[in-house]
């Protein structure tokens, strides 16, 4: 009998704290998972990063956010922009058998129901352990850990990754491209939903910081191998091979003007001098998966005497001012050559 005593107080207490937490407001719980059936209203962010707080602040600063709002896509696109094009820059869900483009919080680019939102359900990765949920939620491990999440709107990098793992086992998009962070599904805001998160499983799952800029370090995706050689008399050089071991073209992608750069830098003393800068692939001429490209970069006699080189791998945008290039590897060569004199 005080078994059964312990046990009211417990869901009384339980009650109690759930009442509190709706007072305190995480989120209006109605309208998560609803879109209007004029297809005009829908959810948006803010009410997801309500409770979502980690995830809400790392994809703000995505490129997936800015998908509408860019002023490259913006300028490409059209005034208004085309429909073919808002598939994928204000998508309304990519579970959908056709992708369909939204006509409402187009801002907000590719946004959490974009990737979420199903048939009135929030989809994800891990089932719930909450102890009440404030929207319907399912869980579905295996969309999310493959290509398929991705592959709607990156189609052709997806089918070169295709073609790569039809011959060799291969990383998925997200092995690469999100991290992995161990921590609960939601966040507390307040003192009462601090307490409720706390009964939360803590799991290891993706960060939704998806960006070139926040790739996962995986050594050997592009290898550099560098020889001193001469191309003549008096005419010093290095020959420096890449190999391309990623499981998609190098860059890839279907928009944008974006290329891929060497960049060599003597250091002297431990500052840089000026660097040469050879442009290696871009995106009508890309290093394919797999492939091996060699390059030669003319040396003067005060590189070949400096003791160190630097060379570093970038990917460049001119389509996306401002953005900085993006370190891919880099490699130290030491070496002081007077037979190359």
């Amino acid at each position: 009998m005080p078994s059964c005593n312990h046990s009211t107080n417990w869901n009384t207490g339980i009650g109690l704290l759930l009442g509190l937490l709706l007072l305190a407001g995480c989120a209006t719980f109605g309208n998560l998972t609803r879109i209007s059936s004029e297809g005009l209203e829908g959810p948006q962010a803010s009410q997801c990063g309500a409770c979502h707080v980690d995830q809400y602040r790392e994809w703000q600063g995505t490129a997936h956010a800015k998908a509408f709002t860019s002023t490259t896509f913006q300028e490409a696109a059209g005034s208004p922009p085309e429909e073919e094009c808002l598939k994928c820059h204000s998508p309304l869900e990519i579970r959908a058998e056709k992708t369909e483009s939204r006509s409402f919080h187009q801002q907000e680019g590719v946004t959490c129901i974009s990737c979420h939102l199903s048939e009135g359900k929030m989809h994800g990765p891990h089932a719930s352990s909450a102890l009440f949920n404030p929207h319907p939620v399912e869980e579905d491990s295996t969309f999310y850990a493959s290509q398929s999440l991705c592959a709607a709107c990156h189609a052709e990098t997806h089918t070169q990754w295709q073609k790569t793992a039809a011959r060799q086992e291969t990383r998925t998009c997200q092995e690469c491209h999100q991290p992995v962070v161990q921590r609960r599904a939601t966040q507390g805001t307040n003192f009462f939903s601090n307490i409720l998160v706390a009964f939360e499983d803590e799991l290891p799952t993706r960060s939704h910081e998806i960006t070139l800029e926040k790739m996962v370090n995986f050594p050997g995706g592009v290898t550099i191998t560098a020889l001193a050689i001469k191309t003549g008399p008096n005419a010093p050089a290095l020959e420096v091979t890449l190999r391309n071991n990623l499981p998609h073209d190098l860059p890839t992608g279907t928009y944008g003007e974006k290329e891929i750069q060497l960049v060599l830098t003597s250091v002297k003393d431990k500052e840089l001098s000026t660097d040469k800068k050879v442009q290696v692939s871009n995106e009508q001429h890309p290093i394919a998966a797999g492939e091996t490209k060699k390059i030669v970069i003319p040396l003067a006699s005060t590189d070949v005497l400096s003791g160190t080189l630097r060379l570093k791998l970038e990917r460049h945008s001119e389509s996306h001012a401002g953005r900085p290039p993006i370190l891919l590897v880099s490699k130290n060569i030491d070496f002081v050559s007077e037979a190359l004199l």
